[in-house]
């Protein structure tokens, strides 16, 4: 084989991803000790190759580092195999990161594993577009609040819990009153602008663990956990009144603006999450009939 007349050393310390090189033991504190760091870890660390080397790769972890991810890799370098994961660290100053990062052992000519090399790509931009995709996927891009599609995991969620709690829980679902009318009669615009004035009311008007939801056009949907339908009234009650005391701000006027609420209770002879909704839209469907701007809770003469 021809001889090579350049330094991989060389290679690796101009290369873009970071390499860091630690010593393969000891793997608890004060190891692994780093032995070697590249230009691309200073660049993107902060710490220089001097403040790294002696260090262990734990001064770039913090507490919200996951610890499912720390104990994969420790469980690798244990058995001293090759892993690929990734992982958020943290620059000296303090700005988190994420990195797509392969672990390989590396063996002596005796082909004993002496050290790790890590072999790390950073990924930030790619985590902070995943995690804007998938907020836009639970959210609603108008009202910003949370969407059909998360509706129907919270809610499967909290059944669930209710199954194997019996804490009770409640629905609210909530339509505009003669919404339509406000769009035929003003335009779209002034009918978004109802939607948001709803959904900026629910943000004073709950507790930091209900959940409010558009469902679609103007039906929205209120998850209240650890509230029987006594207490889930009163809630529907705040909220109609507020509503009814807000009224829409449309080219200078004001026009009274006003909700009809349907309100149930999970019951224990529920089976599915299914049930819980269609007897809040039942009770919905009352309060329309019954001249709209009211609350009308699930009772058995809905039936």
């Amino acid at each position: 084989m021809a001889k090579l007349d350049f330094n991989f050393k060389d290679i690796v310390d101009e290369a873009q991803d970071v390499v860091i090189v630690t010593k393969a033991s000891p793997l608890d504190e004060p190891g692994p000790e780093i032995v070697y760091v590249n230009k691309a870890f200073t660049a993107l660390t902060g710490y220089t190759a001097k403040e790294a080397i002696g260090k262990t790769p734990r001064i770039l972890q913090s507490d919200d580092t996951d610890n499912e991810t720390i104990k994969d890799v420790r469980r690798a370098l244990e058995k001293q195999t090759h892993i690929r994961t990734t992982i958020k660290n943290y620059s000296k100053n303090g700005h988190e990161y994420w990195l797509d990062m392969s672990i390989i052992p590396l063996k002596n000519s005796k082909g004993k594993v002496t050290h790790f090399a890590a072999i790390q790509r950073d990924v930030s931009d790619q985590k902070s577009l995943q995690h804007q995709l998938e907020t836009l996927s639970k959210k609603d891009e108008l009202t910003g609040l949370l969407n059909r599609r998360a509706f129907e995991k919270t809610i499967n969620q909290e059944f669930l819990r209710f199954l194997r709690t019996h804490n009770k829980f409640s629905l609210l679902l909530i339509d505009i009153d003669k919404f339509k009318q406000i769009n035929d009669q003003f335009g779209h615009a002034a009918g978004d602008q109802a939607l948001l004035n709803l959904a900026h009311l629910f943000e004073f008007l709950f507790r930091s663990y209900d959940h409010a939801f558009r469902l679609g056009g103007d039906e929205f949907c209120i998850i209240l956990p650890d509230s029987s339908q006594i207490k889930a009234m009163i809630t529907a009650e705040r909220i109609r009144h507020m509503v009814e005391k807000t009224p829409l701000s449309i080219e200078q006027n004001e026009m009274a603006m006003t909700v009809s609420i349907g309100v149930s209770e999970a019951m224990e002879t529920d089976v599915e999450y299914q049930e819980l909704i269609e007897r809040a839209d039942k009770a919905l469907y009352q309060a329309k009939a019954k001249g709209r701007n009211r609350v009308v809770k699930f009772t058995t003469d809905l039936l």
